[in-house]
């Protein structure tokens, strides 16, 4: 009751190497098929379908919706342990049980309906987050279109908040004090696999927030578990914004490759025509606005204030 758009997504990786056609797509679709080897580990994962709704890579057809729709999304997980999911919306926030979220935590054989009123004309992501997921396809497009006579006041911004940010490659060691896990750097190798390149986001010189190389947050990772929580700790600058304001970022890259200033929840301003954030090359300086709607504001059950992270999305899986 109430509801302009109902969609229901299937988020499961079909595994076609149980299916019954197997032997026969073999022989139908490879050049020798005495040269396939069914137990080769590459042509197994090659037949792992990492889907929602049985589509890949942005084929899943029907996402279109009206501005200002009520729209209320069913999504489903099946399959098996590996079947764990974090779906995200980009573009529009959702309402899930009272709370204000872009995305939610789906695992096999449970399901959750959350509800969007998107209020931005575009074409959006909706993907799964989960690094094999996203490598594997399971990323999709919703289009939002004005198709409606009657359109909701446009909301008036109030403040303009200012912020300078730079992003400056560093020489970090992960474990200068090893006095208090001696066993582990008895080998040198060791010792040098925590020494690496990373990324600080600074802000006045004072605050800073590092992107750490993934392998080191590896579930096989050797660190005790105190450096590890240490490590995942997340630094600032924190950005303050009330529902109404505006925030422009003054972005410098004094890195080596590209990166963007990109953040969930809010209305990020120049991104309606495609779902990329602008590139920031070396050495280029660029803005970036971004207006705080009053869906990126505490749901009914959320405290009085939420928190939304931003990063760069110049390679999201890197």
């Amino acid at each position: 009751k109430g509801i302009d758009r109902e969609f229901y997504l299937l988020f499961s990786i079909f595994d076609e190497n149980d299916s019954w056609y197997l032997k026969k797509n073999i022989e139908a679709f490879t050049g020798d098929p005495s040269k396939v080897d069914e137990n080769d580990a590459d042509f197994r994962e090659s037949n792992k379908m990492h889907a929602v709704n049985g589509y890949l890579f942005g084929n899943l057809p029907g996402l279109a919706m009206c501005k200002d729709d009520k729209v209320s999304w069913h999504l489903i997980g099946l399959g098996s342990h590996y079947d764990m999911h974090g779906v995200h919306f980009q573009g529009n926030t959702i309402d899930l049980r009272g709370t204000t979220r872009d995305g939610l935590a789906l695992f096999p054989h449970l399901s959750a309906t959350a509800l969007m009123q998107p209020d931005r004309v575009g074409t959006f992501k909706v993907v799964c987050r989960t690094f094999d997921h996203f490598v594997g396809g399971m990323k999709h497009l919703y289009e939002v279109s004005s198709c409606h006579n009657t359109t909701r006041a446009q909301q008036q911004h109030r403040a303009m908040r200012l912020y300078y940010i730079a992003a400056e490659e560093v020489e970090w060691d992960y474990a200068s004090n090893k006095s208090t896990t001696p066993n582990i750097y008895n080998i040198s190798s060791n010792e040098e696999r925590f020494a690496g390149p990373s990324i600080i986001f600074y802000w006045d010189g004072e605050c800073s927030w590092r992107e750490w190389p993934s392998p080191l947050l590896s579930p096989t990772s050797s660190l005790p578990w105190q450096l590890w929580s240490w490590i995942c700790v997340p630094r600032g600058p924190l950005l303050h914004a009330e529902v109404g304001d505006s925030v422009l970022i003054v972005f410098k890259n004094k890195a080596s490759r590209p990166y963007s200033v990109s953040a969930h929840g809010i209305e990020e301003v120049g991104c309606e025509e495609q779902p990329e954030t602008p590139i920031t090359l070396p050495g280029e300086i660029n803005t970036y606005r971004w207006n705080v709607p009053e869906r990126s504001g505490p749901g009914k059950t959320d405290p009085n204030c939420i928190t939304w992270v931003y990063y760069s999305t110049v390679n999201f899986v890197k």
